[in-house]
């Protein structure tokens, strides 16, 4: 029977942190998206999954661009077909076509942008490993200066054996892209070490006293965004582009099927937000 052997390396590391950091980086590279691509191309780039595990032997072989950092080295493989269809949408104009990546050949263009956009994400990574993940109830520690990554080389392997995978989808089309991200020994002991010392600030700090039943008590929301009524008629004329006036959104929020607040609908930074909470 096949049996996992585990690396004395590993002993008394925060080893069961390192999923919770890769969600943490995943939300970084999200902002990083809204910021950046999704509002120059409107591609509508979303972050579906993450993932950090050690390399298996038997991955298919894939490009690797190598960045340095203050701690170590950072190898990234961004898929050929996220580049190209980012090529379309900056020279093609509007929604670009699905392409095949074997059908085309490499360009100046394609490796700067691919430089560029590797060069961004490994900036992200670096940052992340920097600032940690401070633990529930202690304060984040401000990320130090951005650590300059200015080192660039193509590499037929990764850097390391710990790999961060982390995997884009196009909302619009429903394609998927993953990126691979590949930590040398200095940055996952950069990481590890952040990783640890949060938890030791909480084992050396007082014992949190326990919070009230109120704070400890989860309720699932439910908010309804619009009710609206119509005639029947009304309903049997409707055909596809057809409008219907609905006036300055007020949700009402439910806890199951029982109505308890409504609140006012705002817009934040692409996000739908429920503010200005009164009691039903």
């Amino acid at each position: 029977m096949p049996h996992r052997v585990l690396d004395p390396r590993t002993l008394g590391r925060p080893m069961h942190l390192l999923g919770a950091f890769a969600e943490r980086f995943g939300a970084d590279v999200s902002e990083l998206l809204r910021q950046g691509l999704n509002r120059r191309y409107a591609i509508g780039l979303q972050v579906d999954g993450t993932g950090m595990r050690q390399r298996q032997h038997n991955e298919d072989p894939v490009r690797w661009n190598v960045y340095s950092c203050p701690s170590g080295r950072i190898g990234l493989a961004v898929p050929r077909a996220l580049v190209l269809k980012l090529l379309l949408y900056r020279y093609g104009g509007g929604e670009p076509a699905p392409v095949e990546p074997d059908a085309v050949a490499v360009t100046a263009s394609e490796e700067r942008l691919s430089t560029r956009l590797g060069q961004q994400l490994a900036l992200a990574l670096a940052r992340r490993i920097d600032a940690g993940l401070p633990p529930v109830g202690v304060a984040a520690e401000p990320a130090a200066a951005d650590p300059a990554v200015p080192f660039h080389s193509e590499s037929a392997l990764p850097t390391g054996l710990w790999q961060l995978n982390l995997t884009l989808v196009e909302a619009d089309s429903g394609q998927r892209h993953e990126l691979r991200f590949s930590l040398d020994d200095g940055c996952m002991h950069r990481l590890l070490d952040r990783l640890g010392r949060g938890r030791t600030l909480v084992r050396e700090g007082a014992a949190a006293p326990a919070l009230p039943l109120s704070s400890r008590l989860k309720l699932r929301l439910t908010a309804r965004l619009v009710q609206q009524r119509l005639p029947l008629g009304a309903i049997l004329d409707l055909q596809p582009g057809s409008v219907l006036p609905i006036p300055q959104p007020t949700a009402v929020v439910l806890v199951k099927d029982s109505p308890l607040f409504s609140a006012s609908v705002a817009e934040h930074k692409g996000r739908l937000w429920l503010t200005a909470f009164q009691d039903l």
